[in-house]
């Protein structure tokens, strides 16, 4: 059975207000075909579909027509675990439907019935190739319950915990059902939305962990599983160099710090799980960041290269004087040359984004930048200004999970 690995595809992102569907509609048409001319019989989706937990009316007819057609270009099976971004409750709502079309979905774990996280992959004939656990993101609460008042490396041991004992669990669970198979060396395949520690971040991946919290070792994945296909960070690399537990990455750079990462899916075997193979996604288009004083912006501009949609510029002015018309300047410099500015700031020398400007998009800073700017005028002591910014991080990670209180 032939096996391909894809993740955070985070259908309806928006960069800078611009909509990525053009883009992510030639990605899906692409991965199509690929199925199609590869064979490809399962399909894992490692989390992060929406880029938001109520995704937009055209990203959710880009996910359901892909589903409806994977049959019809020879694709037996489908799993999709949920991300960080995903609601689970969006994910799940049409999953009676989808199973039809031999889909699982599995938005969260269901910790009374964790057997429901587990698929048998079989081949045309009906035979069993492969046992999925389908392990989607592990919000803390699914796995620990922290204590009142209780120390942040204590509680990230105890995630770290939870989150191991819960796969051992799944895995448990996989090799008493391949007995019942009757199959005791059918090969057990595992998912996971998750930041594994020595995992490399590209840019657009929310800070979303405290310091080491939440951060997940790789050796404390159960030794039986062949394969682990992760989502969560979008460059695409392996975990400790460890062949077998893999980040697919994202299909196209979602912010300009990406630009630069090739983006590829993972394809392999079940009876050759250690013989993975990278396929490159085709670039849709371009992202260009172009930075320096106005003179290097101007010389730069000229040399934007053309793709086939149109291609995306980012500026950011980095010289050292004050130019109050620089948007004004920029648009001069690039007009009738054939790409769009979506974005044009100034950056400190430092590498900073300069926030103290007298109007600020709050499209082009995050909830960081904002606080810190917040912090900066508080005129706070050391000892305070720590105190915040430790509560601030707090808050800002339960929010981001999705914690009530």
């Amino acid at each position: 059975m032939r096996i391909l690995h894809t993740s955070d595809w985070h259908l309806g992102h928006l960069l800078y207000q611009q909509k990525r569907d053009d883009e992510q509609r030639m990605f899906l048409e692409w991965l199509l075909e690929v199925i199609r001319s590869e064979g490809i019989d399962l399909l894992l989706v490692a989390g992060d579909i929406f880029d938001t937990g109520f995704p937009s009316n055209y990203a959710l007819e880009m996910y359901y027509s892909f589903l409806a057609r994977c049959g019809s270009v020879g694709c037996r099976q489908i799993v999709i675990v949920g991300g960080n971004h995903d609601s689970p409750a969006t994910l799940r709502a049409p999953g009676e439907i989808l199973k039809a079309l031999r889909v699982t979905v599995i938005g969260a774990i269901d910790p009374e019935r964790p057997e429901e996280g587990l698929v048998t992959a079989k081949d045309a004939d009906g035979i069993p190739q492969a046992i999925i656990c389908a392990v989607p993101y592990l919000r803390d609460r699914d796995v620990y319950m922290p204590k009142p008042a209780e120390p942040a490396d204590q509680r990230a041991c105890g995630i770290v915990d939870g989150t191991a004992g819960w796969y051992r669990r799944m895995t448990d669970l996989a090799i008493a059902h391949r007995r019942q198979l009757g199959v005791p060396e059918l090969p057990i395949i595992a998912t996971g939305h998750l930041f594994a520690q020595g995992g490399l971040k590209s840019g657009s991946e929310r800070e979303i962990y405290v310091g080491d919290l939440g951060t997940f070792p790789a050796e404390k994945f159960p030794v039986e599983v062949a394969y682990i296909a992760l989502g969560h960070l979008h460059r695409p690399q392996r975990v400790r160099g460890l062949d077998t537990v893999r980040y697919s990455g994202s299909p196209l750079p979602y912010s300009f710090d990406e630009a630069g990462h090739a983006k590829q899916i993972l394809m392999f075997d079940t009876s050759t799980p250690l013989e993975i193979r990278t396929v490159p996604v085709p670039v849709f288009r371009n992202l260009v960041r172009i930075s320096g004083d106005i003179a290097q912006i101007g010389v730069a501009l000229r040399q934007v290269p053309v793709g086939t949609l149109t291609t995306w510029v980012e500026v950011v002015y980095t010289g050292d004087s004050l130019i109050p018309d620089l948007q004004e300047k920029v648009d001069a410099m690039s007009e009738g040359l054939p790409f769009q500015i979506v974005a044009c700031r100034r950056e400190s020398a430092a590498g900073e984004r300069e926030l103290d400007q007298p109007v600020i998009n709050i499209q082009e800073v995050t909830p960081e930048e904002v606080f810190a700017l917040r912090v900066r005028d508080a005129q706070l002591n050391e000892h305070d200004t720590a105190l915040v910014r430790e509560a601030f991080r707090e808050i800002l990670f339960q929010v981001r999970q999705g914690d009530e209180a």
